[in-house]
């Protein structure tokens, strides 16, 4: 549990009235404020807590791991990976290119999906064989 510890200040306008005898009342407007002192109890929960049902290749039972394996899928550097399989992608940030990973001939390569270029602007798909 975490503690959270708050303070409130409320500001109201009342009216005040005074009544020094039967012809003499003093009418006053003035502001009033209160302070108000909370201490909270906030649970902490990770994500690790909150569970989820797998999905297609995603085989994580919370969310905290889920996030870590879809992480496990995606790279942005300039060299490629050391460990992947087929599916993960990576951003080659040296030659401006998404590569996915795939399976030619018996073995599991990447290969190019996107090729961004000048700007940066156009990005050309070419083919996938």
């Amino acid at each position: 549990m975490k503690l959270s510890n708050t303070t409130c200040t409320i500001s109201e306008n009342i009216i005040q009235i005074t009544e020094n005898s039967e012809y003499d009342i003093i009418v006053n407007e003035v502001q009033e404020e209160t302070e108000l002192h909370l201490d909270i109890k906030i649970a902490e929960v990770a994500a690790a807590s909150y569970v989820v049902d797998p999905h297609n290749h995603m085989t994580s039972i919370n969310i905290q791991a889920a996030i870590e394996e879809l992480d496990a899928t995606l790279a942005k550097q300039d060299t490629a990976p050391t460990s992947y399989e087929e599916g993960d992608l990576w951003y080659d940030t040296d030659d401006n290119e998404l590569k996915v990973a795939r399976e030619i001939a018996g073995e599991v390569q990447f290969r190019p999906l996107l090729s961004a270029t000048g700007t940066m602007d156009n990005l050309d798909g070419g083919g996938f064989v």
